[in-house]
């Protein structure tokens, strides 16, 4: 296959194809690929630069110089652990000694932000009542600040003295864990004082601006917002890049500023429902809006702030799986109850009949004392409407028909010299986005690009400081910037008109991804390319992220016999690294050590803790038989399994235009009325 790009002037024909399903995570592709390069890499989320607008070539210089930092920082997912050890810095300042002299192992300590530190911003100091011990790290804080920022609080308490025998140069060692309580009582009260001002008679245009700029409803988004205002049950049929999200964000918003409404998400994937989260985030951040994300992935400490929050009924929007719902489904009543449930990717309702929490979702729905009903999904043939009419009750829908004929997608599939083909691509200087599945690779293709276009290129991942992150968005907008290569954090909410190529380098995870990265080219209307350069090594790589992250039935029954052929009277003392090095199973890593011991703890079999030795694994009595594919975390890996199997069954084999009439327009019955 040739490594240049063909000329693409005119659309392909198009062909009808039901769409699979929704969306994975970079992250987890991020360490897997480092794992079979043998590298160690870890991601980071810091960095403040002073970032000078006016000088392109010192912000790409600093970026590029500074992109290994954000990939090698041993400390750059801390901000996310639920505990953590540290020892802590400055301790031999200002009569420190003495205080430290007269604490004993196991007192309580309190941390606190001090962002009008003269020499870090990003201060993090410890306290034992009025008294201050000393600070942690600077390379721990810079994570941990933002986070403290953000509402979630920390405890902490002395885990051991050091030095001290000549009556100085003695250390203080901690132990660090969130405060699930503390932390959400802090951000009710955060969100209150942001909702305060939020709430004025024109918030519904400030949430509409927040949500899609200056741009502005089209006629098909403007029906359905209609049908919901008037309390309908509601279908929408919209294609891929018409705004389906808008429909429900825009009145979720808006009622829970202005009466407290609730609104449940409910996306195929636990995947699609941690993207959509980090994006809406980050747009509502304003709004002081209360989201949680529900499903299996989330660790303990984000696990048990989402369910203090259902217990007091203090959040206004929750995205989570078919299978947490239909788990918990009891935790969303009372005071908790939602007012509104949409159902995202609706189509799976009848795709996805294996899925008994799809099975009986309609009826689970129902259940909350029937609250109203919104549905999205751009494939509804003639029998997936017909099912989800049905199943959820929808009594009025919207179905737009608008075919996106500008957009042509170019096979270029296989292509063994990517990096030829992208040069060669944007060598006419036209607007592009490149889709890596890595933050390391994206840093990386981006550099080879760089070489060929100067400073016109530019990478983008979660990992990069917010502040850098807005400023690649504002060059890329301004023109500055000619290609962008990304992960899939670049897209959501920036909405830009005018980018005449997409390039997917990498194969994606599911056809939601696949489908919204298409979808961000063309938006104005002009002719615009789909360039796919994935391949079948894609699809080996992607595999072996599932089964770790998702350990199969197998998997699971081998790592609960290994851990347990470990333990000692019934307790093992080993962290997850350790224990995934010593079983030594295909495809098992610490992540699928964890996965599996979050199912085991569900079901009863262990008890996974910490004590003053640190962490361990109990092993409880069993008196009846477990069934681990009744498993809420189970159910959601085996869906993302089966979801990349139809996946790549399609779109690795699929012809251009069958993937175009995908990416170009909407999937709906032939004989009933667009809008009624």
């Amino acid at each position: 296959m040739s490594s240049r790009p063909p000329n693409t002037t005119n659309p392909k024909s198009r062909s009808k194809r039901p769409l699979p399903p929704p969306t994975a995570s970079e992250a987890a592709f991020e360490r897997a690929f480092a794992a079979l390069r043998g590298e160690s890499v870890t991601l980071s989320s810091d960095v403040t630069l002073s970032l000078s607008k006016g000088n392109l070539h010192a912000f790409v210089e600093r970026a590029f110089a500074n992109a290994p930092e954000w990939s090698r920082d041993r400390y750059a997912s801390i901000g996310e652990a639920s505990h953590f050890y540290t020892k802590l810095k400055g301790v031999s300042f200002e009569g420190r000694q003495d205080t430290i002299a007269g604490m004993r192992v196991g007192s309580e300590l309190e941390l606190r932000r001090q962002p009008d530190n003269p020499y870090d911003a990003n201060a993090v100091a410890a306290f034992f009542g009025a008294l201050q011990l000393g600070f942690v790290s600077k390379e721990i804080a810079k994570h941990v600040a933002p986070v403290m920022d953000g509402g979630v609080r920390y405890r902490a308490r002395v885990e051991s003295l050091t030095g001290g025998s000549d009556g100085k140069n003695r250390g203080v060692n901690v132990y660090v864990w969130r405060d699930a309580e503390a932390s959400l009582a802090a951000r009710v009260a955060d969100s209150a004082v942001r909702r305060e001002r939020a709430s004025h008679a024109g918030v519904e245009n400030a949430v509409r601006d927040a949500l899609i700029g200056e741009n502005r409803p089209h006629a098909a988004q403007l029906a359905v917002l209609e049908r919901v205002e008037a309390g309908n049950n509601t279908l929408a049929v919209l294609g891929t890049g018409r705004g389906k999200s808008f429909c429900f964000q825009l009145p979720a918003v808006v009622r829970a500023l202005q009466s407290g409404a609730k609104t449940l998400v409910i996306y195929p994937l636990r995947a699609l429902a941690n993207d959509q989260f980090d994006a809406l985030t980050r747009k509502l951040d304003p709004f002081g809006l209360r989201i949680h994300r529900a499903n299996g992935s989330i660790g303990p400490d984000e696990r048990d702030e989402l369910f203090e929050a259902l217990k007091s009924g203090t959040w206004d929007l929750i995205l989570a799986t078919p299978e947490f719902l239909e788990f918990h489904r009891d935790a969303f009543t009372g005071v908790s109850a939602p007012q509104l449930v949409v159902v995202d990717e609706a189509h799976h309702l009848f795709e996805s009949k294996h899925r008994a929490a799809y099975g009986r979702l309609g009826e689970t729905i129902a259940s909350l004392k029937q609250p109203q009903v919104l549905a999205l999904t751009a494939t509804a043939n003639d029998d997936a409407f017909a099912q989800i009419v049905r199943d959820l009750r929808i009594g009025a829908w919207v179905i737009d028909p608008t075919v996106r004929e500008n957009l042509a997608v170019v096979d270029a599939r296989g292509t063994k010299d990517k990096q030829g083909y992208l040069e060669s691509l944007f060598a006419a200087r036209e607007k592009g986005i490149v889709y890596c599945n890595s933050r390391t690779e994206a840093a990386k293709v981006a550099g080879a690009l760089r070489k060929k276009l100067g400073d016109t290129v530019m990478f983008y991942h979660a990992g990069m400081p917010t502040p850098e992150r807005h400023e690649v968005e504002r060059l890329f907008r301004a023109g500055e910037l000619q290609v962008v290569v990304a992960t899939s954090a670049f897209g959501e909410g920036i909405d830009l008109p005018d980018v005449r190529h997409v390039v997917l380098y990498h194969l994606n995870f599911d056809f939601t991804e696949f489908n919204q990265q298409s979808g961000r080219a063309g938006r104005d209307g002009a002719q615009a390319c789909i360039h796919l350069l994935f391949g079948d090594p894609d699809r080996r790589l992607n595999e072996f992220i599932i089964d770790r992250d998702a350990p199969t039935l197998g998997a699971l029954r081998a790592i609960y016999k290994g851990v347990r052929g470990l333990a000692r009277d019934g307790v093992l003392r080993m962290n997850f690294t350790d224990i995934a090095r010593t079983l030594d199973i295909d495809k098992v890593s610490d992540r699928s050590v964890s996965r599996a011991l979050r199912i085991f703890e569900d079901e009863g079999l262990v008890e996974v803790a910490e004590d003053d030795d640190g962490r361990y694994v109990r092993f409880l009595p069993v008196e009846h038989k477990i069934d681990l594919t009744q498993n809420e975390r189970y159910a959601e890996g085996e869906a993302e399994r089966e979801s990349f199997k139809r996946f790549c069954d399609l779109v690795l084999n699929a012809k251009a235009d069958a993937l175009e009439r995908i990416i170009n327009r909407p999937i709906y019955p032939g004989r009933v009325e667009l809008i009624r």
